[in-house]
């Protein structure tokens, strides 16, 4: 009998001693993942009034040097959408969904690789001001929450997949890289010719899951300082030279937010939801039946992934391994 094709530790005890049998492959790792990085030196005013001093910028003349910078920054940022062809679109209303929009546009041209487009909003940020001090009699740098605009370039990047970069525009000008592990994970199986069925965020169907599962491990050893510097070139040109007066200066980066996520895929699924409904009612209620095509030389798969809501889309991406076209 065929061994199923998953690790101990990606299934809880509980569940693979009674659905075990049941199971043919389990894949588990990063999800979505969101880093920010920092010019962390610049948020106290010490090192603030350093920086400007090494910039040759008075106390007086900021706010006249920080707008002239902000209009250079959101400049290149058009110059960049521009150069590659790409639409450079500003959100006007947060209830705009920048995914969807991006999307809709990745679709419609046919974007495989680079630039999508830019989108622009204004949002809060966290942001450095001169203000007076009363009590010294002095003008002097503050960290105050306002509004600025913010710029986000999302790609499809040759190694990351979808992806995106936001840069806030204003001083400090803090960037948040969003990436998904999911999408990184297609493009290392197409690089290696691996088969695979994914709906949305989830692998319903995979032609080596023990392969999968490697080169799914192998994203925590990636070069991230390389990566991450790779985006802040694209995305924000100007930073060297906004970091030149403090040689020492860089982005220090941290995780702010991160996904760890577990598919499982069935031998026989569709008979799953039956089996599983006693074990647990209300996370059964978030399961449903994905149908997909079969990859070459495997029986019909279909997947139901754990405590999150199912995929509702119109259409499967299959891998160009399992030699069918894409439905976008």
């Amino acid at each position: 009998m065929q061994k199923s094709s998953f690790s101990d530790n990606l299934v809880p005890e509980e569940f693979s001693s009674k659905f075990g049998s049941l199971i043919k492959a389990a894949l588990g790792g990063l999800d979505r993942l969101r880093l920010c990085g920092t010019l962390r030196p610049l948020f106290t005013p010490r090192w603030m009034n350093i920086y400007l001093c090494a910039a040759k910028v008075l106390l007086k003349d900021y706010s006249k040097h920080a707008q002239a910078l902000t209009e250079r920054v959101c400049q290149r940022a058009r110059q960049i959408a521009e150069g590659a062809g790409r639409p450079y679109l500003y959100v006007a209303s947060a209830q705009t969904s920048k995914e969807a929009l991006i999307e809709q546009i990745a679709r419609r041209d046919r974007i495989s690789e680079g630039l999508v487009a830019v989108l622009s909003a204004v949002e809060p940020c966290v942001a450095i001001s001169v203000r007076g001090d009363a009590a010294k009699k002095r003008l002097s740098p503050v960290v105050q929450r306002r509004k600025c605009l913010h710029l986000y370039h999302y790609y499809e990047h040759p190694i990351l997949g979808r992806c995106h970069l936001r840069l806030q525009s204003w001083y400090p000008f803090t960037v948040d890289v969003c990436l998904n592990g999911r999408a990184w994970l297609a493009r290392q199986m197409d690089a290696e010719g691996l088969a695979y069925c994914r709906a949305d965020n989830c692998f319903v169907a995979l032609q080596d899951a023990g392969r999968a599962q490697a080169l799914a491990d192998a994203q925590l050893l990636a070069d991230w300082p390389q990566l991450l510097q790779g985006l802040l070139r694209q995305a924000h040109p100007l930073h060297d030279e906004i970091l030149s007066p403090l040689p020492a200066l860089h982005y220090y980066w941290t995780v702010t937010q991160s996904e760890y996520a577990t598919d499982v895929i069935f031998k026989k699924p569709r008979g799953a939801p039956a089996a599983l409904s006693g074990f647990c009612p209300s996370r059964h209620a978030h399961l449903s039946k994905l149908g997909c095509d079969a990859l070459p030389g495997s029986s019909s798969p279909d997947d139901y992934r754990q405590g999150q809501r199912p995929f509702q889309g119109p259409s499967y991406q299959r891998s160009e391994a399992s030699k069918r076209r894409p439905t976008h």
